[in-house]
């Protein structure tokens, strides 16, 4: 049989405040910003597309629109500049560079047996990001709390 005891020690409460503001601590992200992409991208496809690592991802017009519409949420979380100039580029138009060079390389997304795979044309369109053009993350929590705090003025 089960009995309660009534005389129980109270648990001792935790002091939240210990001297940290976690608020104003760094980034603590680790990955570099091409891990970032890479990882992103690929995510960003699976998640519209339900598309396996290893599910063919053929070369032909409506796979190019589609892989274009299906990345371009993931694209949006980065800034692009050219390398040379550091000319600001629109994260659309970084894509179809991408996207247009994969396409226009026999060799590039595909397995040993030359066949195009969903995970290797991922990895080889962020390689090809980030070689071309300088990446940057943009921290989304900045701007909302600036464009929060210009809003309450």
């Amino acid at each position: 049989m089960l009995t309660l005891s009534t005389d129980e020690t109270p648990r001792p409460l935790k002091i939240r405040e210990d001297g940290v503001d976690r608020r104003h601590q760094g980034d603590r992200r680790r990955s570099s910003v091409d891990m970032r992409l890479r990882v992103g991208l690929w995510y960003q496809y699976h998640r519209s597309t339900r598309a396996g690592e290893f599910d063919p991802l053929p070369r032909n017009p409506y796979t190019r629109v589609k892989l274009l519409e299906a990345l371009m949420p993931e694209m949006t979380k980065y800034e692009f500049a050219h390398r040379d100039t550091g000319a600001s580029l629109p994260a659309s138009c970084a894509l179809t560079y991408a996207v247009d060079f994969v396409w226009t390389q026999s060799k590039l997304g595909c397995n040993a047996a030359g066949e195009p795979m969903a995970v290797y044309t991922i990895s080889a369109l962020a390689e090809y990001l980030v070689r071309t053009f300088k990446v940057a993350l943009i921290d989304r929590r900045k701007a909302e709390r600036r464009s929060a705090a210009a809003a309450t003025t």
